[in-house]
């Protein structure tokens, strides 16, 4: 299961999952971009099915689960991939910007895996969960208040439910991107007054000299889910390019 799973890093994880041979329920909040992904996924071969659902709303997090396990069997596998951000200032930031981002970014993690721990426990089977956090957790900028704290808190969470869930036979691990070529990241882009300009800043910003792409993120989080990573839990992966090295300053 990958929420957020109808574009960007999200659609990338449901293409990656699905080459290795998953059946990937695909939950997002917009029902177009959803369905463009199982679309895409089914033209690939893969076994798919898609959910117009907000995760942060607990009922709905329930009935996502029970969907999942009527078309396509009990889920192993949970990434946890929605996230907004308002892009607001301390100043600007109202209480529910701050409720509504801190509900998705980490109050839908835990809804999800709280659903996918609990039906693993019951059978007695393994499972993986790979949150998508940000290098934001470790590094603020200005105007993401909410973001960054929200980002701040999945990895303690993650490091929470590595401990929790071990004993269960689930790992928990997070994986935190720099700046990729998203949807979000290209309307930014279209949106500045110097487009280049900018996009040659965020270049600079990486050790490597450009930004990442969504299936860069995808093939970390494949390895994360897989059994080649049956020894990690509770950790953290950087996949940012080197900006976190120190290169921005």
């Amino acid at each position: 299961m990958v929420t957020g799973g109808g574009g960007g890093i999200g659609r990338a994880v449901c293409l990656r999952l699905a080459e290795a041979g998953a059946r990937v329920a695909v939950a997002d909040q917009s029902e177009s971009r959803a369905r463009e992904s199982v679309e895409q996924l089914r033209a690939n071969g893969a076994e798919a099915i898609e959910s117009v659902v907000d995760v942060a709303d607990p009922e709905a997090v329930e009935q996502l689960f029970v969907q999942t396990e009527s078309e396509l069997g009990p889920p192993s596998i949970l990434v946890n991939g929605v996230g907004v951000s308002q892009g607001l200032s301390v100043f600007e930031t109202t209480p529910d910007d701050w409720n509504r981002t801190l509900a998705v970014n980490v109050g839908s993690y835990f809804l999800c895996a709280r659903a996918l721990s609990t039906r693993v426990r019951d059978a007695a089977g393994v499972g993986a969960i790979v949150n998508i956090s940000s290098t934001n957790a470790f590094y603020a900028e200005p105007d993401a208040i909410a973001y960054t704290a929200s980002k701040g808190a999945v990895e303690a969470l993650t490091k929470g439910l590595a401990l929790e869930l071990a004993p269960v036979g689930i790992r928990v691990n997070a994986v935190c991107p720099g700046m990729i070529r998203t949807p979000i990241t290209i309307r930014m882009l279209e949106q500045a007054d110097d487009p280049e300009g900018m996009l040659a800043t965020w270049s600079r910003a990486s050790a490597l000299g450009r930004i990442g792409e969504p299936y860069e993120i995808a093939a970390v989080v494949a390895f994360l889910a897989s059994d080649e990573a049956s020894f990690v839990t509770g950790s953290s992966f950087i996949a940012d390019g080197g900006l976190s090295s120190g290169w921005l300053f």
